[in-house]
């Protein structure tokens, strides 16, 4: 059964990119909005909802716009007017390194759900079909926030909505290994599909070489009843709870350019497959075919008409 109505929980960011002692270009990043773009691309029809919190600066007006150009629906993005959308930076010295800085500790996404019309706008969706979020979603919030956050998620179930996320594993965004792993735990009990990567999982229970069916395998004691282990080069595993598991191969690609992205792409396409009631190795399938675009180009969301051809084998897709 095809399922149309999405939302998408998360945060944007002001993005500074480039040499930090020469010139930077400002964009907007998110590995969550990542997600929602590349989703709306795939199925233009059904505009998923963007559930965040911006400021009232130019900042946050100039991602709203670039966001609804992107098909996205905005309605349920929280306007603050004391704070401001986070930043953060990716300097890249003379030898192509990457280091990342961030200011995100006082922004509008970090306490979207102390505002007052969060709980109105939660409401508004009681009738949702998928709720997808990250690990980051949960890691930004405060303490109280993130108890906040996952009774909704509940109530959400409880009317319907299947739960799917990514832990996207980011160990500076958390206290320490324990907090983070308590956390995760609690969101993957809430989730009935997980989309991991299994270098995050490994980061996170602090083991090497863990095979993708015991990741798998773990998710499942906590009652996840899909998951899938991003492992790649070497495609995605796939696996369903008391039942089948399968992998699927990584596409064939020319050169390795970018992988920003890589993992937030697979996600969008995973879902696009999901929600038109593909099976689960044919979402897999999906991820890898969009993902294996988007690491061949630089930056986290590439030009439409390089994934155009998936674009129209979804719209066939949904017309059947």
């Amino acid at each position: 059964m095809k399922k149309t109505k999405i939302a998408i929980i998360g945060e944007c960011m002001i993005e500074l990119s480039g040499n930090a002692f020469s010139t930077q270009t400002q964009s907007f990043g998110g590995d969550t909005l990542n997600t929602a773009v590349y989703l709306s691309r795939l199925l233009p029809h059904i505009s998923p909802h963007y559930i965040t919190a911006l400021g009232l600066d130019e900042y946050s007006s100039l991602m709203l716009q670039a966001w609804e150009s992107e098909g996205i629906n905005c309605s349920l993005v929280l306007r603050d007017k004391e704070r401001l959308p986070g930043l953060y930076s990716i300097n890249i010295d003379d030898a192509g390194e990457r280091s990342f800085h961030y200011w995100r500790d006082n922004s509008a996404a970090k306490h979207m759900c102390q505002h007052l019309m969060f709980a109105p706008n939660i409401a508004k969706i009681m009738d949702v079909d998928i709720v997808y979020l990250s690990g980051i979603s949960l890691a930004i919030l405060p303490i109280h926030d993130r108890e906040i956050l996952l009774d909704v998620l509940a109530t959400l179930k409880q009317h319907g909505a299947t739960i799917i996320t990514d832990s996207n594993y980011r160990p500076t965004l958390w206290k320490d290994q324990i907090d983070a792993k308590f956390w995760l735990d609690n969101l993957y009990r809430l989730s009935d599909i997980a989309l991991v990567t299994g270098d995050d999982e490994e980061l996170l229970l602090g083991t090497e070489h863990t095979p993708a069916q015991e990741i798998a395998g773990r998710l499942h004691t906590l009652g996840v009843e899909q998951v899938v282990v991003k492992l790649g080069a070497e495609g995605a595993m796939w696996s369903i709870k008391n039942g089948d598991m399968g992998n699927i191969n990584a596409e064939l690609i020319n050169k390795l350019v970018d992988t920003t992205a890589a993992g937030d792409s697979f996600n969008a396409a995973f879902i696009a497959a999901y929600s038109q009631g593909e099976s689960i190795a044919n979402c897999c399938a999906w991820g890898n075919q969009l993902a294996s675009k988007v690491i061949q180009h630089k930056g986290a969301i590439i030009p439409i008409s390089y994934i155009q051809t998936l674009i129209t084998n979804m719209e066939q897709i949904n017309e059947k």
